[in-house]
């Protein structure tokens, strides 16, 4: 069955703006359907009408039109955060949940669960409790839980946002299974290239309006449209994207293996090794642990033994998947957590004596959750509320530019929290730039971030870089966090495996295969192209290529 959404229109009350403008598409059956767009473009409310949230229980805006489901038809939603939907102790019990309420009998509720289960490959996780699971891990036990009630459609909002790569590639192996399946499946997320082999048809959405309706390598050949939408695409349709324009003939690719097909056919491999970038200049590093542990009191071993300096003006990036010690590290440099053995120095100094309070005068934590960090009623005051708490002078006329630059001065009066969750996580960055501090720690800064407000996040780390501050990063988007860093902290079961500048990282393929973290394509296709420099972003290594097609052009003349 398919699912046909006319005409329909949406504005919260009579007074708002109108969210949603004659909107008309169609979600074919067996299908994955990825609907994307900048935020605030209205995703979130189609989601709410698709779902039954509108008009039945917010009922007091304005809609019209139809969305033709059929009688009988179910509809389910599966949410970012997997705690809100997960109800129960153990596994089993979060997955029956919602079939129980549906009153079925004892053998139909048995029966059910056991065919998720084996749907998504998850038989072993049965008898765990939720609060033991992984994020990838609860998140398919919400899938399976909303799977069980047999819904027509579900719908899935950004259900990797929160998830490392292993987590990413479990609920990519779980989508391949309902693809299989024949369920119909909705993705609200614009981050394309986690999900980019599944998807089969895309529709963009920008201002309330449909911009764009087709299927994948459609939307994959319309540069404008990605960009305009703010959509993140595979870093190998940014390869094409961007030799395109420079290499005559080339055919359209978007993953690794037609990359190197296509370009292996124009380049001659080279068995000469690759040449690195000259290593900057050392410098003392401003912030160090020394033989850092951390035992909590439940037993558990957080940190073994951490030894690791991050340099003035560096952007140092910590690599590992959930589990690996990242956020208990970063936690004891800002004092939240004390160490269980050894010590955290800034400038030299122990920093233990000292209250969370006084180290965030040099060195500030902002959390991956933003809600944890908004305190104010207005967007300018959120700006401003590390400059007035510390004392640091500041002008209205600067805090204006920036919320201006960063395309927020229209919400500067609004309240903080009312927000799309990018744009929150860029407010709290945004409060550092009016800080003391001379050490900056991002946890997971792109939480909810599309591409637009992704470029801007880029633009402040490289702002402080420049004032020579230190920025420590932790992000599970390897490719940014390779076309950003100057040197990578790589933990894994809470010890640190290596450090180093990140072109020196890259040539250590085992390290990434311990981790279980692949390297962008850029790396992989320099070393599988035989390119005299190991590329870290798409612009260097379309230099790359481009250089050599020109010696191997130069050569046959």
């Amino acid at each position: 069955m398919s699912f046909k959404i006319e005409n329909v229109s949406y504005k919260y009350s009579p007074e708002a703006p109108q969210i949603l403008k004659n909107i008309n598409m169609e979600i074919k059956e067996a299908q994955v359907t990825a609907i994307v767009g900048p935020s605030g473009c209205g995703k979130s409310t189609l989601v709410s009408i698709l779902s039954g949230v509108i008009p039945t229980l917010m009922n007091k805006g304005e809609l019209s039109g139809s969305f033709q489901a059929g009688d009988e038809v179910t509809i389910s939603v599966v949410s970012q955060t997997p705690e809100n939907q997960l109800f129960g102790y153990g596994v089993e019990d979060a997955i029956a949940f919602g079939i129980e309420n549906m009153g079925l009998a004892s053998q139909d509720i048995h029966e059910r669960v056991e065919y998720v289960l084996d749907l998504l490959h998850i038989q072993h996780l049965r008898k765990r409790a939720v609060s033991t699971l992984s994020g990838g891990q609860r998140q398919a036990v919400c899938i399976a839980s909303v799977l069980a009630m047999r819904p027509d459609l579900v719908i899935m909002d950004e259900p990797v946002s929160s998830l490392d790569p292993r987590g990413k590639h479990l609920i990519q192996s779980v989508l391949n299974q309902l693809r299989s399946s024949g369920q119909t499946t909705v993705i609200v997320d614009n981050n394309l290239d986690w999900f980019s082999g599944i998807v089969d048809h895309v529709v963009g959405l920008d201002q309330g309006e449909v911009v764009f309706d087709g299927n994948r390598d459609e939307f994959f050949a319309q540069f404008d449209v990605q960009k305009k939408l703010g959509v993140i695409i595979p870093q190998e349709v940014e390869i094409y994207r961007e030799l395109s324009t420079k290499v005559e003939g080339l055919k359209p690719f978007s993953t690794l293996d037609e990359a190197f097909k296509e370009l292996s056919g124009r380049i001659e491999r080279t068995e000469v090794p690759p040449l690195h970038d000259e290593p900057e200049e050392q410098t003392e590093a401003v912030l160090s642990v020394i033989d850092l542990s951390k035992r909590f009191q439940d037993g558990f071993q957080a940190l073994k033994r951490i030894n690791a300096g991050f340099e003035k003006g560096k952007i140092i990036s910590i690599l590992g998947q959930n589990g690996s010690g990242k956020t208990t590290l970063v936690k004891h440099l800002n004092g939240l957590y004390r160490p269980t053995e050894g010590a955290v120095t800034y400038k030299g100094a122990v920093t233990t004596d000292k209250s969370v309070a006084e180290i965030s005068r040099d060195i500030i934590l902002v959390f991956q959750h933003p809600e944890h960090m908004l305190f104010e009623e207005s967007v300018y005051q959120e700006l401003t509320f590390c400059a007035r708490a510390q004392g640091v002078p500041f002008s209205e006329e600067e805090a204006l530019a920036v919320l201006e630059k960063y395309d927020l001065l229209k919400d500067k009066d609004e309240l903080p929290v009312n927000l799309s969750m990018g744009k929150k996580h860029l407010l709290t960055i945004l409060s550092v730039l009016f800080s003391s501090a001379d050490v900056i720690i991002l946890d997971e800064p792109t939480l909810g971030m599309d591409l637009h407000l992704r470029n801007h996040l880029e633009d402040i780390i490289r702002h402080l870089k420049e004032k020579g501050k230190t920025v420590i990063l932790i992000s599970h988007e390897i490719p940014l966090v390779f076309k950003i860093s100057d040197q990578l902290l790589v933990l894994d079961q809470a010890q640190k495996l290596d450090e180093g500048s990140k072109q020196e990282l890259a040539d250590d393929e085992a390290l990434f295969e311990k981790i279980n973290i692949d390297l962008p394509p850029v790396v992989t296709l320099s070393r599988r192209l035989g390119l005299n420099r190991l590329a870290c972003d798409v612009d260097s290594f379309a230099e790359a290529v481009i250089s050599k097609l020109h010696l191997i052009e130069n050569s046959k003349n």
